[in-house]
Protein backbone atom coordinates (compact mmCIF):
# COMPACT_ATOMS: atom_id res chain seq x y z
CA UNK A 1 0.00 0.00 0.00
CA UNK A 2 2.79 2.41 0.93
CA UNK A 3 4.69 1.76 -2.32
CA UNK A 4 1.55 2.42 -4.36
CA UNK A 5 1.04 5.86 -2.70
CA UNK A 6 4.61 6.97 -3.34
CA UNK A 7 4.35 5.93 -7.04
CA UNK A 8 1.21 8.08 -7.42
CA UNK A 9 3.08 11.03 -5.88
CA UNK A 10 5.88 10.51 -8.38
CA UNK A 11 3.38 10.55 -11.28
CA UNK A 12 1.76 13.76 -9.98
CA UNK A 13 5.11 15.56 -9.68
CA UNK A 14 5.79 15.83 -13.48
CA UNK A 15 2.24 17.08 -14.06
CA UNK A 16 2.67 19.76 -11.38
CA UNK A 17 6.03 20.83 -12.85
CA UNK A 18 4.50 21.01 -16.35
CA UNK A 19 1.62 23.15 -15.04
CA UNK A 20 4.05 25.54 -13.32
CA UNK A 21 6.15 25.85 -16.47
CA UNK A 22 3.03 26.55 -18.55
CA UNK A 23 1.88 29.27 -16.11
CA UNK A 24 5.35 30.83 -16.14
CA UNK A 25 5.22 31.01 -19.95
CA UNK A 26 1.81 32.72 -20.13
CA UNK A 27 2.31 36.41 -20.75
CA UNK A 28 0.57 38.70 -18.24
CA UNK A 29 -2.37 40.78 -19.45
CA UNK A 30 -1.35 44.26 -20.51
CA UNK A 31 -3.87 47.08 -20.79
CA UNK A 32 -3.62 50.88 -20.57
CA UNK A 33 -3.94 52.36 -17.04
CA UNK A 34 -7.28 53.99 -17.94
CA UNK A 35 -10.33 51.79 -17.40
CA UNK A 36 -12.04 50.53 -20.54
CA UNK A 37 -15.70 49.44 -20.70
CA UNK A 38 -17.81 47.48 -23.21
CA UNK A 39 -21.57 47.11 -22.88
CA UNK A 40 -22.81 43.50 -22.80
CA UNK A 41 -26.55 43.42 -22.04
CA UNK A 42 -29.64 44.83 -20.35
CA UNK A 43 -31.38 42.34 -18.08
CA UNK A 44 -34.97 43.46 -17.60
CA UNK A 45 -37.25 41.79 -15.10
CA UNK A 46 -39.50 42.41 -12.15
CA UNK A 47 -38.88 42.62 -8.42
CA UNK A 48 -41.06 42.90 -5.34
CA UNK A 49 -40.76 46.28 -3.62
CA UNK A 50 -40.73 46.84 0.16
CA UNK A 51 -44.47 47.58 -0.03
CA UNK A 52 -45.11 44.24 -1.76
CA UNK A 53 -45.77 45.69 -5.23
CA UNK A 54 -44.26 44.15 -8.35
CA UNK A 55 -42.02 46.74 -10.01
CA UNK A 56 -39.79 46.71 -13.10
CA UNK A 57 -36.12 45.94 -12.45
CA UNK A 58 -33.00 46.48 -14.55
CA UNK A 59 -29.52 45.03 -14.32
CA UNK A 60 -26.81 46.20 -16.70
CA UNK A 61 -23.92 43.92 -17.56
CA UNK A 62 -20.65 45.30 -18.91
CA UNK A 63 -17.07 44.18 -19.44
CA UNK A 64 -14.17 46.14 -17.92
CA UNK A 65 -10.41 46.14 -18.07
CA UNK A 66 -7.78 48.24 -16.30
CA UNK A 67 -4.02 48.01 -16.76
CA UNK A 68 -2.94 49.02 -13.26
CA UNK A 69 -5.73 47.19 -11.41
CA UNK A 70 -7.04 50.08 -9.34
CA UNK A 71 -10.77 49.60 -9.80
CA UNK A 72 -13.06 50.29 -6.85
CA UNK A 73 -12.44 51.77 -3.42
CA UNK A 74 -12.72 50.38 0.07
CA UNK A 75 -14.13 53.59 1.56
CA UNK A 76 -17.08 55.72 0.46
CA UNK A 77 -15.78 58.72 2.42
CA UNK A 78 -15.43 62.11 0.77
CA UNK A 79 -11.71 62.68 1.22
CA UNK A 80 -9.38 64.30 -1.30
CA UNK A 81 -8.91 63.48 -4.10
CA UNK A 82 -12.29 61.67 -4.04
CA UNK A 83 -14.64 64.65 -4.17
CA UNK A 84 -17.15 65.99 -6.67
CA UNK A 85 -17.78 63.72 -9.66
CA UNK A 86 -15.08 61.28 -8.50
CA UNK A 87 -16.61 60.80 -5.02
CA UNK A 88 -18.65 57.97 -6.52
CA UNK A 89 -16.75 55.85 -8.98
CA UNK A 90 -19.59 54.39 -11.10
CA UNK A 91 -21.94 56.76 -12.93
CA UNK A 92 -25.18 56.19 -14.85
CA UNK A 93 -26.69 59.11 -16.82
CA UNK A 94 -30.26 58.83 -18.10
CA UNK A 95 -30.99 59.65 -21.75
CA UNK A 96 -34.19 59.67 -23.75
CA UNK A 97 -33.84 58.29 -27.27
CA UNK A 98 -35.68 60.66 -29.61
CA UNK A 99 -37.51 59.52 -32.78
CA UNK A 100 -34.48 60.50 -34.92
CA UNK A 101 -32.26 58.25 -32.70
CA UNK A 102 -30.58 61.25 -31.06
CA UNK A 103 -29.82 61.01 -27.33
CA UNK A 104 -31.15 63.74 -25.07
CA UNK A 105 -30.22 63.96 -21.38
CA UNK A 106 -33.25 63.80 -19.10
CA UNK A 107 -33.67 66.66 -16.60
CA UNK A 108 -35.97 67.13 -13.62
CA UNK A 109 -36.67 70.38 -11.77
CA UNK A 110 -35.80 70.77 -8.10
CA UNK A 111 -37.99 72.68 -5.60
CA UNK A 112 -36.76 76.02 -7.00
CA UNK A 113 -37.53 75.05 -10.60
CA UNK A 114 -33.86 74.65 -11.55
CA UNK A 115 -33.32 71.70 -13.92
CA UNK A 116 -30.84 68.97 -13.03
CA UNK A 117 -29.81 65.97 -15.16
CA UNK A 118 -30.93 62.60 -13.86
CA UNK A 119 -27.76 60.82 -12.83
CA UNK A 120 -27.22 57.85 -10.58
CA UNK A 121 -23.92 57.67 -8.72
CA UNK A 122 -22.75 54.42 -7.18
CA UNK A 123 -19.83 53.12 -5.17
CA UNK A 124 -18.00 50.24 -6.83
CA UNK A 125 -16.14 48.35 -4.12
CA UNK A 126 -12.46 47.40 -4.25
CA UNK A 127 -11.56 44.67 -6.73
CA UNK A 128 -8.41 42.73 -5.86
CA UNK A 129 -5.93 42.14 -8.73
CA UNK A 130 -4.85 38.50 -8.98
CA UNK A 131 -1.90 38.54 -11.36
CA UNK A 132 1.69 39.75 -11.28
CA UNK A 133 1.22 43.07 -13.08
CA UNK A 134 -2.12 43.94 -11.36
CA UNK A 135 -4.08 44.19 -14.65
CA UNK A 136 -7.78 43.52 -14.22
CA UNK A 137 -10.56 42.43 -16.53
CA UNK A 138 -13.97 40.98 -15.93
CA UNK A 139 -17.70 41.47 -16.14
CA UNK A 140 -19.83 43.55 -13.81
CA UNK A 141 -23.59 43.11 -13.45
CA UNK A 142 -25.08 46.18 -11.78
CA UNK A 143 -28.63 46.66 -10.46
CA UNK A 144 -30.00 50.12 -11.30
CA UNK A 145 -31.67 50.97 -7.96
CA UNK A 146 -33.88 53.81 -9.20
CA UNK A 147 -35.16 52.03 -12.30
CA UNK A 148 -38.71 51.52 -10.96
CA UNK A 149 -39.21 55.30 -10.56
CA UNK A 150 -37.53 55.97 -13.92
CA UNK A 151 -39.85 53.44 -15.60
CA UNK A 152 -42.84 55.20 -14.03
CA UNK A 153 -42.06 58.82 -14.99
CA UNK A 154 -40.61 57.90 -18.42
CA UNK A 155 -43.50 55.56 -19.28
CA UNK A 156 -44.14 55.35 -23.03
CA UNK A 157 -40.64 56.59 -23.90
CA UNK A 158 -37.43 54.89 -24.98
CA UNK A 159 -34.39 55.42 -22.77
CA UNK A 160 -30.81 54.32 -22.36
CA UNK A 161 -28.07 54.91 -19.81
CA UNK A 162 -24.61 56.34 -20.43
CA UNK A 163 -22.13 54.66 -18.06
CA UNK A 164 -18.56 55.47 -17.05
CA UNK A 165 -16.31 54.89 -14.06
CA UNK A 166 -13.26 56.31 -12.30
CA UNK A 167 -10.41 54.21 -10.99
CA UNK A 168 -8.50 55.08 -7.79
CA UNK A 169 -5.96 57.16 -9.75
CA UNK A 170 -8.99 59.13 -11.06
CA UNK A 171 -8.55 57.89 -14.62
CA UNK A 172 -11.96 58.16 -16.27
CA UNK A 173 -13.13 55.33 -18.50
CA UNK A 174 -14.79 55.66 -21.85
CA UNK A 175 -18.58 56.12 -21.78
CA UNK A 176 -20.72 53.20 -22.91
CA UNK A 177 -24.44 53.20 -23.65
CA UNK A 178 -27.00 50.52 -22.88
CA UNK A 179 -29.25 49.16 -25.57
CA UNK A 180 -32.52 51.10 -25.90
CA UNK A 181 -35.18 50.29 -23.29
CA UNK A 182 -38.82 50.92 -24.30
CA UNK A 183 -40.90 51.76 -21.21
Amino acid sequence: MEARQSRSKIRIFPVAVAALLYCACVEPMEFPPEPYLEFRQNILGYAVSASGDTVPALQVEFYFQDGDGDIGRESEEEIPPYTGDSLHNLHFHLYEILPDSQLQKVYLPDSTGELHPIEYHYHLHYIEPVNANNALRGTIRWEVDDFPSTAFFMQGKTICYGIYLYDRALHKSNTIYTHPIRL
